[in-house]
């Protein structure tokens, strides 16, 4: 009995350090781009404003992102989305509002750490 506790715990360890809520590539070797993109409300959806982070905002990104802390469920509308472009062209989406982050489709929702080239886009 007490086995099986202790696997359920592991499993449960091992699944919330994996954010699994977010889907973005966790190695900066998996990456061949990282654009940050807000959408004009004015032109239908049309990306306003797009950024692409440089290798060293995007090893600072993925380092808020591992450092995360889980908030829960819930909703708000994406200032802007952060879009990974992997070496093998999968794209991957988060929706982002403030310091708060969330999956492109779902609505579990995580706080990163204040990074200046985020604040400023």
């Amino acid at each position: 009995m007490k086995l099986i506790l202790l696997i359920i715990v592991m499993g449960f360890t091992a699944c919330m350090d994996k954010r699994h809520n977010l889907d973005y590539p966790t190695k900066i070797e998996e990456i061949k781009k990282v654009t940050l993109t807000r959408p004009d409300k004015e032109s239908n959806g049309k990306f306003a404003t797009i950024k692409d982070l440089t290798e060293e905002q995007t090893k600072e990104l993925l380092t808020a992102l591992e450092n995360s802390k889980p908030i829960g469920p819930s909703k708000f509308l994406p200032d802007y989305y952060i879009v990974f472009t992997t070496s093998e062209n999968e794209t991957k989406r988060i929706k982002i509002n403030g310091n708060k982050v969330k999956g492109y489709d779902n609505d579990y929702s995580y706080e990163i750490k204040q990074l200046d080239f985020l604040e400023e886009f």
